[in-house]
């Protein structure tokens, strides 16, 4: 009779392999997961540390601190109770007690207020009402560009020190107003010059100006900057409208973004027309692209570039200075690629948004503008030139769904199914073997005792 020996046969003839074959087996499927482990983590670390590389040449976006506005209560009353213009009559005088109102109330007001202040641009519409009904809009904000036809020096009644200056204006519609401010920041204006204040309404004023009487808005501020002309829509980029913009260089000095031609090329992006650029007949941004605006940025400058897949860096929405376009944000950030093996590895661009589009904080992809070679202090100190484009569109990038690489990740996936079932086969096929192997024991050791016992019967 056959013996079956568990030791070197591992399970009945009617399995599928010997034991030594299933430790063979699993042994190559540890290896294969450890292989498999070994490439993953070699590709996450190539990534991390071309990201790394890229971040270095970049600058610092802004840090995300937490804030905190304290929003200021305005003595409406108070004001009202000193302004004395519902008579036309009494508008005449200006009785100081109102400027000292106002500019206790407007020493609360900063930038960062004027929204939750619910402050509006001044307008001649928003003028008339005011001197028709000024307690409807008496200690409202309003934010006051115009530019200044008369400008004099007063004195306080409490500090007589203090200097301060009442002036006449004229709203870009052409409107009249009149505003007393506390501190000019940068030079003092002079008639012609444009000017931003913000400011709180405090009386409807009347006064005669060269002959002829006019009732006009009083308005109190704490500061008074210089501002710009409201720029028209650009509708068309000319090569003499860059012709005063140069590269920065770390030989020449870093001369920042300039005024006019950057502006004027914001609102050209800002304004352009669905179909006004046929964006498949113009230049890719690879590496030979970057290279050659790097080297001659006064060639490429104001002309249209195509972005391929690149890794946004950092980008934030960021608060803009006065400026002729009257936006009070864009959207900055660095990007790069890694095949950009010039002297630019990075390069920094803005965007007319008002607040960062979803998903494009990793791959996207983008069209723009060229404008100059900025200069700019890295993230680990001293001092780079980047390419700085202004943005016309950004999107995030989705990896085509090519049908080679999913008919491999089906097939993977299947032998990863077939190899788990055939495991879970094996398992159930040694399980019944070794029950089997159990029960034959069982009944020939019963069939041995019966036989002992009938051999032992007289």
């Amino acid at each position: 009779m056959q013996l079956y020996d568990p030791k070197t046969l591992g399970a009945p003839n009617s399995g599928w392999f010997t034991g030594r074959e299933k430790k063979r087996l699993v042994l190559l499927g540890i290896a294969f997961l450890l292989i498999l482990g070994a490439v993953i983590a070699a590709q996450i670390q190539a990534r991390k540390r071309e990201t790394a590389r890229l971040e270095a040449a970049a600058q610092l976006g802004p840090q995300a601190l937490p804030t905190e506005i304290s929003v200021p209560t305005i003595d409406v009353a108070g004001l009202e109770a000193v302004a004395d213009d519902l008579d036309p009559a009494h508008r005449v005088v200006l009785p100081g007690a109102v400027l000292e109102a106002g500019f206790a109330q407007s020493a609360q007001i900063y930038d960062g207020v004027y929204e939750p202040l619910g402050g509006r641009e001044l307008t001649a519409a928003l003028a008339a009402e005011m001197v028709r009904t000024p307690t409807q809009f008496r200690g409202q904000l309003f934010r006051v560009r115009c530019m200044v036809e008369e400008m004099r020096e007063i004195t306080g009644a409490e500090a007589p020190e203090d200097q301060r200056w009442f002036l006449r204006g004229k709203l870009e519609d052409g409107c009249d107003l009149f505003f007393a401010v506390k501190e000019i920041v940068g030079l003092a204006p002079v008639p012609g010059d444009f000017v931003r204040v913000d400011t709180l309404f405090a009386r409807a004023h009347r006064a005669e100006v060269q002959g002829r009487w006019i009732d006009a808005p009083l308005l109190v501020g704490p500061r008074m900057l210089e501002s710009f002309q409201k720029l028209a829509p650009v509708k068309e980029l000319t090569p003499q409208q860059f012709l005063g913009v140069q590269d920065d260089s770390v030989a020449r000095g870093f001369e920042g973004l300039g005024y006019q031609a950057y502006w004027e090329l914001v609102s050209y992006v800002k304004h352009l027309e669905p179909g006004q650029v046929d964006w498949e007949q113009v230049p890719v941004l690879d590496n030979s692209t970057i290279m050659a605006l790097f080297a001659n940025g006064a060639e490429w400058r104001g002309k249209p570039v195509r972005i391929p897949v690149a890794r946004m860096l950092t980008v934030w929405r960021q608060a803009q200075p006065e400026n002729p376009l009257r936006v009070e944000h864009l959207v900055t950030g660095w990007f790069g690629r890694g095949d950009w093996v010039g002297q630019a590895k990075v390069a920094s661009f803005v965007a007319p948004y008002t607040d960062v589009p979803p998903s494009i904080e990793k791959n996207f992809t983008a069209r723009g503008y060229f404008f100059k070679n900025l200069g700019y202090v890295p993230k680990n100190g001293g001092a780079a030139i980047a390419p700085f484009f202004v943005l016309e569109s950004m999107e995030e990038f989705i990896p085509p769904d090519t049908a080679g690489l999913r008919q491999i990740g089906y097939i993977v996936a299947g032998s990863l199914l077939v190899l788990a079932l055939g495991a879970v086969i094996m398992v159930r096929r040694d399980r019944k073997a070794s029950e089997a192997l159990e029960a034959e024991l069982l009944r020939r050791r019963r069939e041995r005792r019966q036989k002992v016992a009938a051999a032992a019967k007289p």
